[in-house]
């Protein structure tokens, strides 16, 4: 997607972008405080998180195969997410943020992407002829008028419910907020939340996540089970979120460099999450029939961390899914676990272990061991 600067800004100044980092992710100060109505932060955030944003909705849509036609972007900004899934052929938009100019920005910038389909400029999937709908909504999340009437194939909260609230309440406002959204859905339809990796962040996305579940909603993914999360279970200081590499534009790359800011990865904690069938209060829902999503089997597990060698000279990767969160490790020159692939895996691989070794806190690779990768169809 070409790069496109901010309308009527020069290049971002880099220590707006160093003033956004610190603020939404380090100090927190910026954090549900408006930032998004200063030209400069928007400016910072546009040229900047827009991309990486974009990078992760792509992600997920190449891990979950999800492909919406219809979408509600709540907390949407300058429309990152609905970017992206305008390129995987999102046709109708629905976007709600309490920023007006940021807003208006992401209409811009949509009637762009779409302006270049048409001319052949941009590759936008199932572009060719289908219009393409875009209403904004300036509202708080909390309010009565953030959930637009209508019927949407996919929900998004991106990078925004990590900033409702900062008390003892705040999962229960962002459950609110989601279980709101949830009577604009179509049948079918599905909530996807994406926060920060930082470790409050990913905390609180996975308490909202088991709130969910608790009121009946399936996770679809990236976990393999909708039951408690391990990750909480297992104390206060652990988490579970995705972290892969990534192609950075050159200007995301110069922006972050002068920054002093490094941007090789791109981190977030994630899931794609559906309600329980039946209505929801009295909002009607129409069944459109797009394509779903890959269905993760019962019996798989995902690879949730990155290789670790502990000081008995084994390696370990954290698995996640039925049997709850465990590590799986085999030693570092282990001949039959390098055949098989075990030294390959990667974080967010979805695997099958058959006849593990059993140890002390985990499974091991043994005689009989057998890893399959789940290969999901697209």
């Amino acid at each position: 997607m070409p790069e496109r600067p901010v309308a009527g800004s020069r290049r971002s100044d880099p220590r707006s972008l160093l003033a956004l980092q610190r603020g939404l992710t380090g100090d927190r100060s910026l954090a549900g405080s408006g930032y998004m109505d200063d030209p400069s932060l928007l400016a910072a955030y546009d040229d900047y998180y827009r991309h990486v944003s974009r990078a992760q909705m792509l992600r997920i849509c190449d891990l979950t195969g999800i492909r919406p036609l219809s979408v509600l972007d709540m907390g949407a900004g300058p429309g990152s997410m609905s970017l992206a899934l305008a390129e995987r052929g999102a046709r109708s938009f629905a976007l709600v943020d309490a920023s007006a100019m940021a807003l208006e920005l992401a209409r811009s910038s949509l009637s762009s992407i779409v302006k270049g389909a048409a001319e052949g400029t941009t590759d936008v999937a199932n572009a060719s002829g289908k219009p393409v709908s875009v209403y904004t909504t300036a509202a708080d999340l909390e309010s009565a008028e953030a959930v637009p009437a209508g019927s949407f194939d996919l929900v998004v909260f991106g990078h925004c419910l990590n900033e409702i609230g900062i008390g003892d309440d705040r999962i229960q406002r962002r459950l609110a907020i989601v279980l709101r959204s949830a009577t604009a859905l179509a049948t079918g339809g599905a909530v996807l939340v994406i926060d920060p990796a930082t470790l409050a962040a990913s905390r609180d996305a996975l308490a909202l996540r088991d709130a969910l579940v608790a009121t009946g909603w399936r996770v679809r993914a990236p976990c393999t089970w909708s039951g408690p999360c391990p990750a909480l279970v297992a104390g206060p200081n652990h988490t579970c979120h995705d972290e892969s590499a990534w192609e950075v534009p050159a200007s995301v790359r110069r922006l972050a460099e002068s920054a002093g800011l490094d941007r090789d990865l791109i981190k977030m904690t994630w899931y794609l999450i559906e309600p329980p069938p039946g209505p929801r209060e009295a909002v009607p829902t129409v069944a459109v029939h797009v394509p779903r999503g890959k269905q993760l089997p019962d019996d798989a597990y995902r690879v949730v961390s990155s290789p670790m060698l502990n000081k008995g000279g084994r390696v370990r990767f954290l698995l996640c899914g039925p049997g709850g969160r465990f590590p799986l490790s085999a030693k570092k020159d282990d001949g039959a676990a390098l055949r098989a692939g075990f030294f390959d895996l990667r974080r967010y691989d979805l695997v099958r272990i058959a006849e593990p070794e059993m140890r002390e806190g985990g499974w091991g690779y043994g005689s009989l061991t057998s890893i399959v990768k789940v290969d999901l169809p697209r």
